[in-house]
C-alpha cells in the first residue's frame, strides 16, 4: 500500500417523500378582529383549506384529506366572568345554585347541526356533577345545556375545505386553535376574505385576536393604557379619580376586561367590561335606597343585582364580611391580584338620632372592613330635602377611606354652635363628610364672649351635596372675626383622600 492517506468518501442521499405526488399545504383563517368573548352560546366559524403547490405557488384545491382542528392552548377560568356563578350557600339566592367550574372556555359543539360531519375527541368536561354549566346568564336559556367540552374535531370524510365552529363559554376566554392534515405542510393563517398567504409557518390562530399577547382582545378598550402601550393583564393602575394617589380599584386589567354581571335588584342584568382607567366601586342596594350624592366622589358606581353576585351577604351583623362573602371578584385567579369587596346598602331602623351607620367600618377604612351600610330612611322624614342623599353619601364615604373633617366637637353657646379649626363642622360647608350642626345660627368667641349670628341665605346651613377638595372653610366657616377668619378642617380634602382598593 502507498503511504499516502486518502480523503474519506462522503455519501450523499436524496430522499423524496411521496414521489410523484404534489406538495400539499393547509392553512386556517384568523379570528375576526371584532370578536369579543361572549359566554352566551357565542359561536365563531373558522375555515381550513388544503392547497397544492404548482408552478411555484400554493393553489386551491389540493388533494382531499381528513382535517383535524384542535386547541393547542385553551383557558379554563372559574365560572364565566368575575362574579358568576358561585356555589349555593344559605345566604345566596337559589338562582345561582351552580358552582364555578373550570371547564375549557372554548370547545367544539357536537350538538350543533353544522358540526354533523365531524368526529370529536378530548372531552375535558369537569367530572364533578355539581359543576354543570349555567344555562341562564342574563336571561333564561341564553347558554343552552351541553354535556361535553371537546378540544379536538376531525372531519369524517376527506375534504379540501372544512368549516368548524368554536363555542365560547367565558367572557374572558382565550386559546390557540390549529388545523392539520396528513402529508400537508403548514401555511401561515389568512384573513377570512383573503387568499392563501403563500408562506410556510405555523397556523396557530388566537381566539380572540391578540397580537400583543396579553390575553385581552385587541379590539377591547382594556387592551391598552392611556398612552397606547399594552395593558399588562395583572396590573391594576386606574387613576381616576386620583384620590389619595394610590392607583387601582382592586381589579386587574384582565379582570376588568373579563367583566362582571351588574344590574338592578330583581331587574334586568347585563355584562359589563369595566374601564381600566377609572376606579369602580360595587354596591348591592338591597332595598333600592339609591346612592344619594355618592356619585359626586368621582367613583363609578356599579350595582350588584343580588347576593349571589358578590359571594353572598355577610351573616354576622356587627363584624366585617365573612370569609368568602361580599367579594365581587370571587372567580379570580388565586395567584393574581387580591379579593375586592362590594358594599351592601340596606334600610334599617337605627333608633335614637342616628341617621346612618357604616357597620364595623372604622372611619377612613375600606370596603373589606364593612359588614353593611345601614340608613334609617324613616328618621330623615321632616329633614331637609337633601338630608337622605347626604347621609347615604356620608356613610359610603366612610367605606372609601374618608373620615370626618375633624375630631373636635362643635361648641354649644346657648343654642348657637361654634367650631374650632379642625372640628367636625369645620371646613367646606358643602361637603357631605362635614357635620352640618350649625342649623340656623353660628357663633364666635371674642374675649370670652359668645357672639351669635343668624345664618344668612348666602351661608344657609343645608346638608352637604359634594366632596371637598381642600381644608379651607367656606360659608359660615369663613367669616371675618371667626377663628382668625376661617374655621379650616383638620382633614378635609376629601376628594384627595378617596381610596377603594382592598389589597
Amino acid at each position: 500500500m502507498s503511504g499516502e492517506s486518502k480523503a474519506p468518501q462522503i455519501k450523499r442521499y436524496v430522499i423524496q417523500v411521496n414521489p410523484g405526488r404534489p406538495r400539499l399545504g393547509i392553512d386556517l383563517t384568523l379570528c375576526p378582529k371584532s370578536v369579543l368573548p361572549d359566554a352566551r352560546n357565542q359561536k365563531t366559524e373558522f375555515t381550513a383549506r388544503i392547497y397544492a403547490f404548482k408552478d411555484g405557488r400554493w393553489v386551491y384545491p389540493g388533494e382531499k384529506r381528513k382535517i383535524t382542528f384542535s386547541f393547542k392552548e385553551v383557558s379554563k377560568e372559574r365560572g364565566i366572568c368575575m362574579n358568576y356563578p358561585i356555589k349555593k350557600r344559605d345566604n345566596v339566592t337559589p338562582a345561582s345554585a351552580i358552582e364555578s367550574n373550570t371547564n375549557p372556555d372554548l370547545f367544539f359543539p357536537e350538538d350543533d347541526d353544522r358540526m354533523r360531519d365531524f368526529d370529536f375527541d378530548e372531552d375535558e368536561t369537569d367530572a364533578d356533577a355539581n359543576k354543570k354549566c349555567p344555562t341562564e346568564i342574563l336571561m333564561a336559556n341564553d347558554n343552552p345545556a351541553h354535556s361535553h367540552h371537546y378540544k379536538k374535531a376531525t372531519t369524517k370524510n376527506a375534504v379540501t375545505e372544512a368549516k368548524v365552529l368554536v363555542r365560547c363559554e367565558d367572557y374572558g376566554a382565550f386559546g390557540i386553535l390549529k388545523a392539520e392534515a396528513a402529508d400537508c405542510e403548514i401555511l401561515k393563517p389568512r384573513e377570512r376574505a383573503a387568499g392563501c398567504s403563500q408562506e410556510l409557518g405555523d397556523n396557530d390562530v388566537k381566539f380572540p385576536r391578540d397580537d400583543n399577547g396579553n390575553n385581552i382582545a385587541d379590539s377591547a378598550a382594556q387592551d391598552k393604557n392611556k398612552d397606547g402601550t399594552k395593558a399588562l393583564p395583572d396590573k391594576d393602575e386606574d387613576d381616576t379619580p386620583r384620590g389619595n394617589g394610590d392607583p387601582g380599584d382592586g381589579f386587574t386589567n384582565y379582570e376588568e376586561y373579563r367583566g362582571f354581571i351588574v344590574g338592578e335588584v330583581d331587574g334586568p342584568k347585563s355584562h359589563k367590561r369595566t374601564d381600566i382607567k377609572k376606579k369602580q366601586i360595587f354596591i348591592h342596594d338591597k332595598d333600592k335606597i339609591g346612592y344619594g350624592f355618592f356619585g359626586r366622589s368621582g367613583l363609578e358606581i356599579l350595582n350588584i343585582p343580588g347576593p349571589e353576585f358578590y359571594g353572598g351577604d355577610s351573616t354576622d351583623g356587627d363584624k366585617s364580611p365573612d370569609a368568602g362573602t361580599q367579594i365581587i371578584n370571587f372567580n379570580r385567579d388565586p395567584n393574581v391580584g387580591g379579593d375586592q369587596h362590594g358594599l351592601r346598602l340596606v334600610k334599617e331602623d337605627l333608633g335614637g338620632n342616628v341617621l346612618g351607620q357604616a357597620v364595623h367600618a372604622r372611619f377612613g377604612f375600606l370596603p373589606k372592613f364593612v359588614n353593611r351600610v345601614a340608613i334609617d330612611v324613616a328618621a330623615h322624614e321632616g329633614e331637609h330635602a337633601n338630608a337622605l342623599s347626604a347621609s347615604i353619601a356620608h356613610e359610603l364615604g366612610h367605606c372609601s377611606h374618608l373620615e370626618h373633617h375633624g375630631s373636635g366637637a362643635a361648641h354649644d353657646h346657648g343654642g348657637a354652635k361654634s367650631d374650632p379649626n379642625g372640628g367636625v363642622t369645620s371646613g367646606n360647608v358643602s361637603c357631605v363628610m362635614r357635620y352640618d350642626n350649625y342649623r340656623s345660627q353660628w357663633c364666635h368667641v371674642v374675649d370670652g364672649n359668645c357672639h351669635t349670628h343668624a345664618i344668612a341665605n348666602a351661608y344657609n346651613e343645608d346638608p352637604g351635596t359634594t366632596f371637598c377638595n381642600s381644608k379651607s372653610g367656606t360659608g359660615c366657616n369663613n367669616i371675618a372675626g371667626h377663628f382668625n377668619n376661617s374655621a379650616a378642617a383638620d382633614r378635609g380634602e376629601c376628594k384627595k383622600r378617596i381610596k377603594v382598593k382592598d389589597w
